[in-house]
C-alpha cells in the first residue's frame, strides 16, 4: 500500500490562473507546432472583439435609422384637418376652397397649404410628402411615407441631387438618406415639372428609404393591391397618381447596345429630344406590365427611381400619372396585364445576366 500511494502523481499545485494563460499564451518550453496553435487562438480573439464591436455599431446604427423613420412619419399630413373641413369651408376664413392645387387670383401664384407649415420650419427645403397607402409592414405602417426634399439649384446638378442621399431632413449625416426631387426644375410658387423625378435609395434588408418598391417586381397582382400613389406637392392636397409603368432601366450608355433611355431627363417635354411621344413610346415599350390608362403631355407625371441590385448600378423605375376626373381606378386595375418577357425591352447588361427576362430576388437582395 505503502509504495502504491507513493506512486501517484501530486496534483499541481500551480496557480489556476497561471495555468490557464500557459495554455493559451505562448509560454517558454512551448514547441514549435504549440506556439503557432496559441498565436491563430489569440487572433481569433481579437478578430471575434472587432466584428463584435462592429456588429454592435451596425445594430446601433440600424434603430437610429429606425427611429428616424418613426419620428419623420410623425408629420404626415391629415387631409382633414387642413385647410378645408369636412364641407369644403376654410377653418379659418370660412371661405369655400376646392381640393387640389391652390392659387392666389391676383398674382395667379399658388399657395403652400397648411399641411406643410410644419415641415417648412424644420427645412425649406420641404417640398411635397409621398406615400403608398396600404402598402403596410406587420405594425399596420406604411413602408413608403415620407417628406420630399428638393436641393435649391446652385448651377451643379450632381452637387445638388447628391445633397439628401445620406442626409435627413435636418441635414445631419443619414445612411438610408432622404427622399427628394431632382433639383434642376424647381416645385415652386410657380409651377414644377411635367415629369417630377423622384429619388430615394434601395437599402436591402434595412428596408428604410424606396427599398420596398423592388416588391413591384414580383408580378402583376402585386401592382393590383398597390396601384395608387399619394403624392403632394407642398401646394396641393389629396392628389393620387395611378401607376403607368414599371421597368428596370440602365444608368449609362456602357450599360446598354443602343440609346440609353435617359428617363431622368425627361423632366418637361418638348418637341426635341425629350418630347412626350417619346418619353411615352419608351416607358410602355420597358415597362413589365400594361395597362389602360390615357396618357397625354397636359397630365402631371412623377416618376419614382431606386437601385436595382440584381445587376449592379441599374435602375428600378415606377412612373406614375396624377389621376383626373376621367380615370377610373377599379377600371385600371382590372386592365393591368402581366406582359411576356419576349415583347419587354431589357437593357444589354441586363440580358447579359438573366436573359430577355424578368427578375425578382426579394425585395431585400
Amino acid at each position: 500500500m505503502g509504495n502504491e500511494v507513493r506512486n501517484l502523481s501530486p496534483e499541481s499545485q500551480e496557480n489556476f490562473f497561471l495555468r490557464f494563460f500557459k495554455y493559451f499564451i505562448p509560454w517558454k518550453g512551448d514547441g514549435i507546432s504549440e506556439i503557432i496553435r496559441k498565436i491563430i487562438f489569440m487572433l481569433s480573439i481579437v478578430l471575434f472583439a472587432a466584428s463584435l464591436n462592429e456588429l454592435t455599431d451596425f445594430l446601433k446604427t440600424d434603430q437610429v435609422e429606425l427611429n428616424y423613420v418613426q419620428n419623420i412619419v410623425k408629420y404626415e399630413p391629415d387631409w382633414e384637418d387642413d385647410t378645408v373641413n369636412l364641407d369644403g369651408v376654410d377653418a379659418d376664413t370660412g371661405e369655400r376652397e376646392e381640393t387640389g392645387p391652390s392659387t392666389d387670383n391676383a398674382k395667379g401664384e399658388r399657395k403652400v397649404q397648411k399641411w406643410a407649415k410644419e415641415l417648412l420650419e424644420r427645412n425649406e427645403e420641404v417640398v411635397g410628402w409621398i406615400k403608398i397607402p396600404g402598402f403596410v409592414n406587420d405594425d399596420g405602417d406604411e413602408y413608403i411615407n415620407f417628406p420630399v426634399m428638393q436641393r435649391k439649384f446652385t448651377g451643379d446638378i450632381d452637387a445638388c441631387n447628391d445633397y439628401y442621399l445620406r442626409r435627413d431632413i435636418d441635414g445631419n449625416y443619414y445612411e438610408s438618406g432622404s427622399i427628394f426631387a431632382d433639383c434642376l426644375v424647381p416645385i415652386d410658387k410657380e409651377g414644377q415639372p411635367d415629369d417630377i423625378i423622384i429619388y430615394g435609395h434601395h437599402m436591402r434588408r434595412l428596408g428604410t428609404s424606396f427599398t420596398h418598391l423592388a416588391e413591384y417586381k414580383e408580378g402583376v397582382n402585386f401592382l393590383k393591391k398597390h396601384p395608387m400613389i399619394e403624392f403632394n406637392t407642398i401646394y396641393d392636397k389629396n392628389e393620387k397618381y395611378v401607376i403607368v409603368s414599371c421597368f428596370v432601366a440602365a444608368s449609362n450608355e456602357s450599360q446598354d447596345d443602343v440609346a440609353v433611355f435617359d428617363y431622368w431627363r425627361y423632366r418637361n417635354f418638348d418637341d426635341g429630344d425629350y418630347s412626350f411621344e417619346k418619353w411615352l413610346d419608351n416607358i410602355r415599350k420597358e415597362s413589365w406590365y400594361s395597362c389602360d390608362v390615357e396618357c397625354t403631355a397636359d397630365d402631371d407625371y412623377i416618376t419614382l427611381s431606386t437601385c436595382s441590385n440584381e445587376v449592379a448600378d441599374m435602375r428600378w423605375v415606377i412612373v406614375a400619372k396624377k389621376m383626373t376626373a376621367k380615370d377610373n381606378l377599379d377600371l385600371i386595375v382590372d386592365s393591368y396585364q402581366e406582359r411576356p418577357d419576349s415583347e419587354i425591352y431589357f437593357p444589354k447588361i441586363w440580358r447579359d445576366v438573366w436573359g430577355n427576362n424578368k427578375k425578382y430576388l426579394g425585395w431585400s437582395y
